[in-house]
C-alpha cells in the first residue's frame, strides 16, 4: 500500500462534491486538504508539498492558484486536475490554457480515482535538460510560465526573453534548438528569422499570435522553412507539437497523411465496457488521433465518439491503442499525457464523415 500523499483541493465545493473528492483521495492513497480561496491555498502551499492539486473551475480565477504554485520551483511540476460540473470543448481548452493537466467531471468519482492513481508515485521532480536550449519570448507572465513548463518537461533548458531587444539578441545564440516567440516581441518575422540565421542559429521557430492575426502571420512566414505560425490562445502544449514537426519535417513529410492539431472533446471506453470517460483530442490524421488524458484506457481496443473537424456531426469509431504516455518528464516527449489510437473500424457513414472532416481541415491549412 502506498504511503498517504498530500493533495490540495481548491474551490467552493458543495458537501456532495467534497465527500466524493475525499473518498477519491482516500481510494488513491492521498490525503486531501481543502481550501476555499487562493490566498488560503497559497498559505497552505508555503508549508506543504502536494503531490497533486484539484481545482474547481467554477471558483474565482481558478488559474490563480495554479500559477502561484508553479511560479515556485518546488511546485513547478505538481499535476493539476481541473474539476467541472460539465465538459465541453471550451472547458477543456480553457483549463489547458491556464495550465491544467486534465479536466474531469467533479461528479464522477471513478474518473477522479483513475487519474489520481495514474499520477507518479513519488513527488514530482525536475526534468533533465537533454535536448539543448529553447528560447521562450513572451511578455505575458502566465503564458511565459506555461510555455516554459511544457518545453522544460520535454527536455529543454529554458531561456526567457520579455522585451523585443532581448528576444532579437537571444535568438542569435547558435546553441538554440527551439525559439517560441510572441509576435509582438520579434518584430517583422522574416527579418527576425534572417537575423538569427545569419548569426549561425539553426533553431526552429514557432511564432504565436492572437487568432485574428493568424492568417496574416501565416502569409508572412509562407516562404520560410523551419518556421511556423501558431494560435497564441491555444493550449501551450501545441508549441511542442509544432516544434517537433518542424525539427523532424523530413521524416514526417513521408507519412501517409499529415498530423494536424485539432482539439475537441472525445468520449472513450474500452470495447465492450459500459461507461465512457472523456479526454480532448490533440492531433489527428486520416487514420488516427491522439487523445489527451491523465487516464488512458488499459484496453487495447477502444471505442470513441467525437465530432470531426468543421462539422457538428458526431461519429463513433473503433481503434487500437498504439501507445500511451503517462504524466511525468520525458525527454523525448512529443505529446502531453494520453494515448494514440489507430482507427480500425466504424460504419461506412462515420468513416466517410471522419475522412471528409480531416480533408477539410488539411486543405484549409495547406
Amino acid at each position: 500500500m502506498l504511503a498517504d500523499r498530500p493533495a490540495l483541493a481548491l474551490g467552493q465545493f458543495n458537501a456532495d462534491d467534497e465527500a466524493r473528492l475525499t473518498s477519491a483521495a482516500q481510494a488513491s492513497a492521498f490525503v486531501l486538504h481543502t481550501c476555499h480561496d487562493a490566498n488560503e491555498a497559497t498559505r497552505w502551499l508555503a508549508e506543504n508539498q502536494p503531490h497533486a492539486m484539484l481545482v474547481d473551475t467554477a471558483s474565482i480565477e481558478p488559474e490563480t492558484i495554479a500559477m502561484r504554485a508553479r511560479a515556485e520551483a518546488r511546485h513547478a511540476q505538481v499535476p493539476v486536475l481541473a474539476m467541472s460540473h460539465e465538459l465541453s470543448d471550451l472547458g477543456f481548452a480553457t483549463a489547458f490554457a491556464w495550465g491544467a493537466d486534465d479536466l474531469v467531471l467533479s461528479t464522477n468519482e471513478q474518473a477522479v480515482v483513475g487519474r489520481l492513481r495514474r499520477l507518479p508515485r513519488e513527488a514530482p521532480v525536475s526534468p533533465v535538460a537533454s535536448r539543448g536550449v529553447a528560447l521562450v519570448a513572451e511578455n505575458d507572465p502566465v503564458r511565459r510560465l506555461l510555455l516554459g513548463r511544457v518545453l522544460r518537461n520535454a527536455g529543454y533548458e529554458i531561456t526567457f526573453a520579455v522585451t523585443p531587444e532581448d528576444t532579437c539578441a537571444f535568438a542569435t545564440n547558435p546553441e538554440l534548438q527551439v525559439v517560441v516567440s510572441n509576435s509582438e516581441l520579434c518584430g517583422e518575422p522574416a527579418a527576425f528569422v534572417a537575423s538569427a540565421r545569419e548569426a549561425g542559429s539553426l533553431a526552429v521557430c514557432v511564432i504565436h499570435t492572437p487568432p485574428k492575426n493568424l492568417k496574416a502571420l501565416h502569409l508572412a512566414l509562407a516562404d520560410l522553412t523551419g518556421v511556423a505560425a501558431a494560435d497564441g490562445f491555444a493550449p501551450p502544449e501545441n508549441v511542442l507539437f509544432i516544434s517537433n514537426e518542424l525539427k523532424n519535417g523530413h521524416r514526417f513529410n513521408q507519412r501517409g497523411s499529415a498530423r494536424i492539431l485539432y482539439g475537441t472533446t472525445v468520449a472513450f471506453r474500452g470495447a465492450g465496457r459500459h461507461a465512457d470517460d472523456f479526454g480532448y483530442s490533440y492531433n489527428i490524421s486520416s487514420g488516427g488521433l491522439y487523445v489527451r488524458t491523465l487516464f488512458p484506457p488499459e484496453d487495447d481496443t477502444v471505442w470513441i465518439e467525437l465530432s470531426p473537424p468543421r462539422t457538428e456531426r458526431r461519429v463513433r469509431l473503433e481503434g487500437q491503442v498504439a501507445w500511451r504516455r503517462l504524466l511525468g518528464p520525458q525527454q523525448q516527449a512529443t505529446v502531453p499525457p494520453g494515448f494514440g489510437l489507430r482507427i480500425t473500424d466504424a460504419t461506412k457513414a462515420d468513416l466517410l464523415a471522419w475522412q471528409e472532416g480531416y480533408e477539410t481541415i488539411r486543405e484549409a491549412l495547406s
